[in-house]
């Protein structure tokens, strides 16, 4: 038989809780046990369940009204109660819920703190060109023929939103043979150091500028890609007339070891650079010991720089550090861009205050010398994906040999960059020398075509022509 209690219930969930009628009573009518009882157990019953519960006992409630087991004052004084009691869990429930959230966010702002990124590029190609060992031609495999191969790992700690430390690791290596190491996608061996180009830890603050402490880049290397036309490259750019004219090395000049540099904030388009590589050769403190100081000052599309070097790079047979400096520089550039057309000018002072006597390389090409050099260029946009370029680089033979090594040579070449990552490019490069030349020179700066061997350095003291085509991918 049907429970008559069942039809009075308007869930039933209900019936879970202690009843509060009994149906016992002689005339068929249920029997009221003890109001205090009652309200307590179904209050009980709701308070221990979910939500949905308390709306089931507001429901309860009113049917106790209305039947006239409930005052409106025992209705209202219960109401308020299980108002209360929604109040607290819902309460609660959102402090959970505040709770987990906060853990979530700290544990994203914890992994935001530290940030890992591998980077790197590599560029190869062919290569043809004339005189240079002497009066022999090379081709063949390119490495490295735009910029430097590369690979390194960037390892970021963020402070707050205005401060981090930057660890980066970054070495040379060779697409022709995998060799990495220092110089070795010129020479195709992997030697020591590993890395080569860059083991540095920075201190970066937007307010106070950025400290740079270990092995690596200087203020010059920076200004030698930003103001060549041709950015540096390897093949026909302003880094094998540097090395030649000497303001460009990774031995002190534009890399150097046990580096301290300065770089500061901009200041309305002002900023200065400043640094030291400390030798802490035995029998000196200033034998090996290099110091650098620059700027930049960018004012809408017109730039100028300015970097000075004074350096004690190691010379002779055997090798001799001295504690003077034998390689002074002093570096201007300037460069204005107009929609399409980006023009660019630069100025080389090399000096060697500590044997005025010294001349320019028979060997391989490395400065230390009375130099003067002039650089200029432009590179024109044709398409948003095609830029044609054209650099003029002359040097002029400040040293007893009185000219004699002085020389000309002229670049250019275009690059289409169909993607963000890729470049293709083919180049042409010449350089006119004197008769009688006596120091060595290459449009393929410290290029070794042999990779069984890295001593046939291809310079040579005649004129050279040649032309690069292949691509370079950035990652």
């Amino acid at each position: 038989m049907p429970d008559p209690t069942r039809a009075r219930w308007p869930n039933a969930r209900l019936l879970a809780c202690p009843r509060v009628f009994s149906t016992a009573s002689a005339a068929g009518r249920p029997v009221m046990r003890p109001l205090a009882a009652g309200v307590l157990a179904l209050a009980g019953c709701a308070f221990g369940s979910s939500a949905q519960a308390g709306d089931e006992v507001k429901v309860l409630l009113e049917i106790l009204l209305e039947k006239g087991i409930l005052t409106q004052q025992e209705y209202d004084s219960k109401l308020k109660k299980l108002v209360e009691a929604e109040d607290i869990r819902a309460f609660n429930e959102a402090q959970d819920v505040r709770k987990a959230s906060r853990e979530i966010e700290q544990r994203a702002e914890a992994e935001r703190k530290y940030k890992t990124q591998i980077y790197g590029q590599v560029s190869a190609g062919y290569y043809d060109a004339s005189n240079m060992k002497g009066t022999e031609s090379a081709s063949g495999l390119s490495d490295q023929p735009k910029g430097n191969n590369r690979i390194g790992l960037k390892v970021i700690r963020q402070f707050d939103a205005d401060t981090s430390a930057v660890v980066t690791l970054e070495s040379n290596f060779s697409s022709r043979t995998g060799a990495v190491g220092k110089d070795a996608a010129v020479s195709g061996e992997g030697v020591s150091p590993l890395l080569d180009r860059e083991a540095s830890v920075r201190l970066v603050s937007k307010p106070y500028g950025t400290l740079l402490f270990g092995r690596g880049p200087t203020l010059q290397n920076d200004l030698s890609s930003a103001f060549d036309a041709r950015q540096n490259w390897n093949f026909g750019g302003l880094k094998a007339v540097a090395r030649y004219a000497g303001f460009h090395s990774s031995g002190g000049l534009n890399r150097a070891d046990k580096l301290i540099r300065y770089s500061s904030p901009d200041f309305a388009g002002l900023t200065i650079d400043g640094g030291v590589s400390l030798g802490g050769i035995p029998g000196g403190s200033e034998r090996g010991t290099h110091y650098y100081l620059g700027g930049r000052y960018k004012r809408g599309p017109f730039e100028l720089a300015y970097s000075h070097i004074e350096a004690r790079l190691s010379y002779g047979t055997p090798t001799v550090i001295p504690d003077n400096t034998n390689n002074r520089v002093d570096f201007f550039a300037a460069k204005y861009t107009m929609d399409k057309l980006t023009l660019n000018v630069g100025y080389a002072i090399t000096r060697n205050p500590l044997l005025s006597t010294a001349t320019l390389s028979t060997a391989s090409p490395g400065g230390k010398a009375d130099v003067d050099s002039w650089f200029a260029g432009a590179v024109y946009r044709v398409l948003p994906t095609l830029s044609a370029n054209l650099g003029w680089y002359e040097v002029k033979d400040k040293t007893p040999t009185r000219g004699l090594n002085d020389l000309r040579m002229i670049a250019t070449g275009l690059t289409w960059s169909p993607y963000k990552e890729w470049d293709f490019f083919v180049d042409y490069a010449t350089v006119d020398r004197k008769d009688g030349a006596t120091a060595v020179f290459s449009i393929y700066d410290t290029w070794r075509p042999d990779t069984s061997s890295k001593s046939p350095l291809a310079a040579g003291t005649r004129d050279q022509s040649g032309v690069s085509v292949g691509a370079l991918y950035k990652f």
